[in-house]
């Protein structure tokens, strides 16, 4: 017998054949027009636009937290001498008010801001407030009038000026300052000059009836110098 050959391709398939091969071509062309329209693919992802980042509104930032930090208060500015002039300060307030020692009084430490002097021989500690110390056997220091002559670095603190002819002394606690060098040297007082203030530890005497506080040999008497209280200072 002789094969078939005049036979077309489709002519030589079965139906289920041909049945399966137009079901293809089908779905081969919905594919293609599915991939056109951007549905899931690659070509469809590239020309697609590029979205925002998506905004939450409901992220909350986490809370501050608040710390109760307070600064430290300024020390107070007191002005040394209560209810005389400004003006006649040196060097306006002072700062702190140091604590007034009186002269033979015991101490068992010394103040931070000190000074070791050395003055004939003899060891002083000097406080920048004015106080004078002196060790003792017992480790103790006791409050002493410092000698004159001796010198130290800076005024105290809170001494004031005291202009008697063509010098200007500074005053403290009954001390008394001029320059010197550097520094200022402690010296007796000019007979007549005036000083706002009376030393710690002054004695009342009277005089002639006259109501006077003396001091370390001095007398310290007092006068009005324009409205103001002042004190004569004059040898007793």
């Amino acid at each position: 017998m002789q094969p078939i050959t005049d036979r077309k391709p489709f002519e030589r398939l079965t139906p289920v054949a041909l049945a399966l091969a137009f079901t293809g071509v089908i779905a081969l062309a919905t594919g293609t027009t599915l991939a056109d329209r951007g549905r899931g693919s690659v070509r469809a992802e590239a020309r697609a636009p590029a979205r925002a980042p998506e905004v939450r509104h409901d992220v909350r930032p986490a809370p501050e937290v608040h710390r109760d930090v307070r600064p430290e208060p300024a020390p107070a500015r007191r002005d040394w001498d209560a209810g005389d002039e400004d003006a006649r300060h040196y060097g306006g307030f002072a700062g702190p008010v140091p604590e007034r020692v009186f002269h033979g009084a015991r101490v068992r430490a010394l103040p931070d801001r000190r000074f070791d002097v050395v003055w004939n021989n003899q060891h002083y500690f000097w406080d920048y407030g004015g106080g004078y110390y002196q060790a003792q056997p017992d480790g103790e220091y006791v409050v002493v009038q410092p000698p004159v002559g001796v010198a130290v670095p800076a005024l105290p603190d809170g001494a004031v000026p005291a202009v008697f002819g063509p010098t200007t002394f500074y005053y403290l606690d009954g001390v008394f300052y001029v320059p010197q060098g550097n520094g200022f040297a402690v010296v007796n007082p000019p007979p007549g000059i005036e000083v706002p203030t009376l030393p710690a530890g002054a004695t009342q005497v009277v005089i002639s009836g006259a109501v006077v506080y003396q001091f370390n040999g001095f007398n310290y008497t007092p006068s009005l110098a324009g409205g103001v209280t002042v004190y004569v200072v004059t040898p007793a």
